[in-house]
């Protein structure tokens, strides 16, 4: 009974994704055996994309595919590596152009060693789901994505991308969501850097963060902040069940930073704010509750269960489910601070039911939660 009702729970969670469903008529393409490399996955996508869409996957076992050139798509198509396939810009290619008309998910892959100059490792302006993703080790003077259409993230780490562009060109170590939508679950952020801000994430738009950990981001630029999350400009973005713990801002805002010079709200709800250098909260920020921070810098909460008390985390590590995570530890005060009845999001990033004792745990993972292994293959 739990596996069937936790499967109802995903399979609601996941309905709001974007899905391509190709047109009649559309081509599947599987790459490999004996081509798999850059031209057999050209040849795949080209037929794919050209057909209207479909589904790409791979029988090459483990492989690593180099890039040379980036690829545009134009229409819906699913990416499916299986988990056994990486794609290597090799220091001096992007991956991927979204087009405006395009839907496109990304699954089971790993896209690292991305550059392009002034540019960005994979850019969406149309519909882009990353499911399962792997985005690390990628370099340029941009983020490694760029988001104007709209961008769910799902299952997937974000790790050691670096933005060291100067100026706007250095907003988003890992993602920069500039007057798109990005929803962001069950997902971790890493190591990642930026220059000017949002060591992880910078977004002038909407934004729907949950069960998301963020760890070690930086800001490196004189006076910048944001290291885990930076919004300005406008809309209505929430951050729920995350756990920030252990950014850097160069400036300010170590943590999560809302800049006033606009009219975007940000609401922080049943999260983990603690030991982020140069502050776990700045600018302006709105309490949902159920918040808890740590370190030598206060949050300015005042809704109910918001307080300051040692979240003991553990290091980030493998404790089940599809990321890393940082684990609460005995004597956490994060366990059980929030009321059954207010507990809202019945799973943690790892597919762990909530709640596990009295109550729902502060931050992205409720300790001692039973994992559902049907939230590892997303219903497939």
């Amino acid at each position: 009974m739990r596996g069937r009702v936790l499967a109802a729970v995903f399979m609601a969670a996941f309905c709001g994704a974007t899905v391509p469903v190709p047109p009649a008529g559309a081509a599947d393409r599987v790459v490999g055996p004996g081509n798999c490399d850059e031209g057999g996955f050209d040849s795949a996508l080209a037929a794919v994309d050209g057909s209207g869409g479909g589904t790409i996957t791979f029988n090459c076992n483990t492989a690593t595919i180099t890039f040379t050139n980036y690829r545009q798509i134009a229409h819906a198509v699913t990416i499916d590596g299986g988990g056994t396939i990486t794609f290597d810009g090799g220091g001096t290619s992007a991956f991927f152009q979204v087009y405006a008309s395009a839907n496109v998910a990304l699954k089971r892959l790993v896209l690292q060693h991305g550059a392009f100059a002034s540019s960005h490792a994979l850019e969406n302006f149309g519909l882009l789901r990353l499911d399962q993703v792997t985005v690390r080790d990628n370099a340029s003077t941009g983020p490694s994505i760029l988001n104007q259409g709209s961008l769910v993230v799902e299952r997937s780490t974000f790790s050691g991308n670096t933005n060291s562009g100067t100026a706007t060109n250095g907003h988003g170590g890992a993602i920069l969501n500039d007057g798109g939508t990005a929803r962001i679950r069950y997902s971790t952020f890493g190591n990642n850097a930026a220059t000017s801000g949002g060591g992880a994430i910078y977004s002038t738009s909407e934004i729907d963060v949950s069960n998301t950990t963020f760890t070690g981001n930086r800001t490196t630029g004189a006076g910048s902040g944001g290291a885990a999350i930076y919004q300005t400009g406008g809309g209505a973005s929430t951050v729920t069940y995350a756990t920030v713990a252990g950014n850097s801002g160069a400036g300010f805002g170590g943590g999560i930073y809302n800049d006033s010079n606009g009219s975007a709200t940000l609401v922080v709800s049943r999260s983990i704010l603690a030991n982020n250098t140069n502050g776990n909260c700045d600018g302006v920020l709105t309490s949902g509750g159920y918040n808890l921070w740590f370190g030598s810098t206060s949050c300015p909460f005042s809704e109910p269960g918001d307080g300051a008390g040692d979240p003991k985390l553990g290091a980030l590590a493998n404790n089940g489910g599809p990321t890393q995570t940082m684990l609460p530890l005995a004597g956490s005060a994060a366990i059980n601070r929030i009321p059954t009845a207010q507990c809202a999001i019945p799973v943690d990033q790892r597919g762990g039911g909530r709640p596990s004792g009295n109550g729902c745990d502060s931050g992205a993972v409720e300790a001692g939660a039973v994992l559902d292994l049907i939230f590892y293959d997303g219903f497939e």
